[in-house]
Formats: C-alpha cells, structure tokens, sequence
C-alpha cells in the first residue's frame, strides 16, 4: 500500500517539514498535491511531479519535482507555492487573521502526473499536516499608529 509521510505532524510554520512517500513502484509518476483553506474558506493549492526511485520511495528532501508549480529539489515546494485554486478568485494571499489556530494541509497523492489546475488522479495516499504561526505562549499585540498597522509578537 502506498504511503506518505510528514514529520513533523504539526509545528511552526517557518519550520521545515520532511516529506516521503513510499510503497510505489520502481519508477511510478505521482502528483503531490497540498491543499489548505484560509479562515474564509478560500481554497489554495498547489502540486509537483515526482517518479519513484528504484525502491518506490520519494523523498522531497532530495528528489527532484519534474513539473508542475516547482521543479527541482524543494523541500517545501508544496508549501510555498499555494495559490488559490482554479475556482477561486486570483491574486489572494494566504496570510492568518488569527495566530491561535493552526492552517492545515491537507497532503495527497495521487497517480500519474496531472497538469496544475487540471482535475488529478486518483489520490493513492494522503496525510494532513498542521502550521501554527506563533509558538505556545506568545502574545500578540495589534499595532496602529497612524497608516500604519502591525503586530508585535512577544515571548512567554
């Protein structure tokens, strides 16, 4: 059975996240896909092309995307290259009003490669992940000064 793994489960946001996949076939073309909603309800996306190694694995830590909306060895490809999805309205950022709930992403697999808006295959694995923005503890204070607004975080 195929399996994908992400460690870890839930962290800060800025913190890297190991992503590997397993139980493929020697050279098997898989679609991930990560897919998160912001407190809206808007939906973001993205996806990368990826084969399996001779022992069906992949690991985005050190094997390249082929296509889709990265290529190349990008450990957090999937995250940084959200964007709204197709129904969507574009040029939406995904950026939390809230701090004290986590974003959570949704991590899938599915076979084949599948163009990038384009409806993808069947999902062969899928595992969810959370991103907390600010660490236990901290406190935020909301800043206005004139035009200008902002927050400042403090430590516990």
């Amino acid at each position: 059975a195929v399996s994908v793994a992400v460690s870890p489960v839930a962290g800060l946001a800025d913190e890297r996240v190991e992503t590997r996949v397993a139980g493929l076939s020697p050279g098997q073309a898989v679609t991930l896909r990560a897919v998160a909603a912001d407190e809206r309800g808007c939906l973001f996306q993205s996806c990368a092309h990826y084969r399996a190694d001779r022992r069906g694995e992949l690991h985005l830590g050190t094997d390249a995307s082929h296509g889709g909306d990265y290529t190349g060895v990008e450990p957090m490809g999937l995250f940084w290259s959200l964007a709204p999805a197709g129904m969507e309205k574009p040029y939406q950022r995904l950026v939390p009003r809230s701090t004290g709930t986590p974003m959570k992403v949704e991590m899938l697999v599915h076979q084949g490669h599948s163009l990038p808006g384009a409806i993808p295959g069947p999902v062969v694995a899928k595992a969810e992940v959370e991103r907390w923005f600010t660490a236990p503890g901290v406190r935020r204070i909301r800043l206005k000064e004139g035009g200008v607004r902002g927050s400042l975080f403090l430590p516990p």
